[in-house]
């Protein structure tokens, strides 16, 4: 029996919110995606960039869209001031690319006080691909907990559009 996601209705203005932490994933494509961005950094010697620079980087519209969500995932990129521009932190890269740091592989992010929660410390090598989030008809499995009570809960599949090139 699945579990519900934690809803309330929200005393100001009416709207039913989910108060139930989401947990944001890192998968392999997100680590490709960083390693060419790294050797783009090294190549034009640059260390900020907005995402548009980078865009022929990135090669799904999944990846995309989760570039920004680097910045949960061991401090390696940090958003610098204006929407789509972002930064690197070299050295942590480096470290990462060659199996000498650990970041954390999962986050829970909650919805009420944007608080984050790390979990999963892993090395390059150990980072999961992305069809490991995904259900037998190619559909990713979201995951909420409710804060509180610090329990995993699967909200069931819900349709992306990203599994098409898989």
């Amino acid at each position: 029996m699945k579990s519900q996601r934690h809803i309330c209705t929200c005393p100001t203005c009416g709207h039913k919110h989910n108060t139930s932490e989401r947990e944001i994933a890192l998968f392999s494509g997100l680590v490709k995606t960083l390693i060419r961005v790294y050797i783009w950094c090294k190549k034009n010697n640059r260390t900020v960039f907005q995402r548009k620079e980078i865009k022929h980087l990135i090669k799904s519209d999944n990846e995309i869209a989760r570039f920004g969500d680097w910045e949960y995932f061991g401090s390696l990129v940090y958003k610098d001031g204006t929407k789509g521009r972002f930064g690197l932190n070299m050295e942590s890269v480096r470290e990462f690319i060659a199996g000498e740091r650990k970041i954390p592989t999962k986050v829970w992010k909650d919805p009420v006080t944007q608080s984050l929660t790390e979990s999963d410390l892993k090395y390059i090598s150990e980072i999961p691909n992305l069809s490991s989030f995904l259900d037998e008809n190619d559909m990713y499995i979201a995951k909420y907990r409710n804060a509180e009570q610090n329990k995993t809960m699967d909200k069931g599949s819900i349709q992306t559009d990203f599994t098409s090139n898989w």
